[in-house]
């Protein structure tokens, strides 16, 4: 998963996931870096810097391919978006 470092992941914070994820869900991670490399940038973009957090906590989601992941965003208005998920990263649960 070193691709996750070229996307701003501290190593600290991969060799955690590597560790406390089972071994199924990083070989997924790993499997389908392209569409979660997609994904991250596409929060990036929006303006959410704890994506980090966001990916460490609902990993999964970022499994999804980027259509349906840029479709649960996108029907939200971005600055509002940005400001609750920056308080509160949870509610990414809820969209």
């Amino acid at each position: 998963m070193i691709y996750l470092k070229e996307l701003g992941f501290e190593e600290d914070v991969i060799n955690s996931l590597v560790e406390d994820l089972p071994s199924g869900a990083v070989e997924k991670l790993t499997e389908h870096q392209e569409t979660i490399t997609a994904n991250i940038n596409y929060l990036k973009e929006l303006g959410i810097s704890n994506y980090v957090d966001a990916f460490v906590k609902f990993y999964n989601m970022f499994l999804l391919d980027t259509t349906t992941f840029d479709s649960i965003f996108s029907k939200y208005d971005k600055d509002d978006l940005v400001i609750k998920l920056e308080k509160n990263i949870a509610i990414m649960e809820y969209l």
